[in-house]
């Protein structure tokens, strides 16, 4: 048994330091947390807009094994772990895991790049539609997911690769990526450039990051006529409102690859965690941020405000 410290949100906005007495089962393992993402989908509760406070937050995280089970095989104390344990209640120091729900850290990984769950949504996007060759392709939304999309779909030879954003650095970040194109979703001028681009044709894929109803109708406004993929892979936690016929003059097909819609997504998690093993992600140049526990009020702002170059955040208990 050990004590944790960890975050609790006693109320939109406001997060409080506390202490637990945690052990594990024998057919669980008992995991020190080194690493937990900072994710915009914690951003909706600590907004109010979902959920009930009191109540913990956090699900990217990393860590170390401390102790091990009876019944647990295939792991020793000490090595680096990642995956989907301790959901929603990662921001803390210690975590108890599954071992179905982990995969190891390889050596050369750092463990700030190895977070797991959103690496496994990246997977899970893009085997959601994968384009064709030839296709232009476009990433509405260019922050760490946006990024993670773009590198994952260089090497698809699509006749473009479109990143937008209203951020210029980001844009730069983009082009460094693979990017063939970049564009500034507020240019009056936008929708022009694309059909230049394209040569008329529009575009076959849109992937759509932003959560934001003008970034949303905005893209699906550059898709082609006739069966266009569209994949809704923003975490929409605040009501919108849509113009629907921006898709369906279209015979657009909507996709929305979120966790439920993966088939497996421990193999999800394992095919983005080898993408960062063999390269395909730059994780170097988009975790941006670190912060302490104690510091977590300040690392939720910074997330949504997107201050100080900020694209990804870390909280190292």
């Amino acid at each position: 048994m050990v004590t944790s410290r960890y975050a609790e949100l006693v109320e939109p906005g406001k997060f409080v330091i506390k202490e637990e007495r945690l052990t594990h089962a024998d057919d669980e393992l008992l995991i020190r947390i080194t690493h937990c993402g900072l994710c915009q989908y914690d951003g909706v509760y600590y907004k109010g807009i979902i959920g009930n406070p009191p109540l913990r937050l956090g699900h990217e995280p990393v860590g170390i094994v401390e102790a091990i089970g009876h019944n647990v095989t295939g792991f020793e104390v000490g090595e680096r772990v990642t995956g989907l344990f301790a959901y929603l209640k990662a921001f803390a120091t210690y975590g108890v895991a599954r071992p179905d729900q982990l995969l190891k850290v390889p050596a050369h990984v750092p463990s700030e790049h190895a977070l797991a769950e959103p690496l496994k949504c990246i997977a899970t996007i893009l085997r959601a539609a994968p384009p064709e060759f030839g296709d232009h392709v476009l990433v509405m939304g260019s922050g760490f997911m946006g990024l993670l999309l773009i590198a994952g779909l260089v090497g698809r030879a699509p006749a473009s690769l479109i990143a937008v954003d209203v951020r210029q650095e980001r844009l730069h970040l983009a082009k460094a990526f693979g990017a063939t194109h970049t564009l500034n979703a507020k240019d009056p001028d936008f929708l022009e450039q694309v059909n230049q681009i394209t040569q008329g044709h529009g575009t076959d894929v849109v992937f759509e990051i932003t959560s934001h109803p003008e970034p949303v109708e905005l893209a699906a406004k550059t898709l082609r006529r006739t069966r266009a993929r569209y994949v809704l892979a923003g975490w929409h936690g605040e009501p919108g409102t849509y113009t629907l016929r921006n898709w369906t003059t279209k015979g657009a097909i909507i996709l929305t690859p979120h966790p439920s819609f993966s088939l497996d997504e421990m193999e999800d998690m394992r095919r983005g965690l080898d993408g960062v093993a063999r390269g395909a992600f730059p994780m170097d140049q988009i975790v941006t941020h670190r912060f302490p526990l104690d510091d977590i009020q300040t690392a939720f702002e910074t997330m949504l405000s997107g201050w100080d170059g900020y694209i990804k955040g870390v909280v190292v208990p």
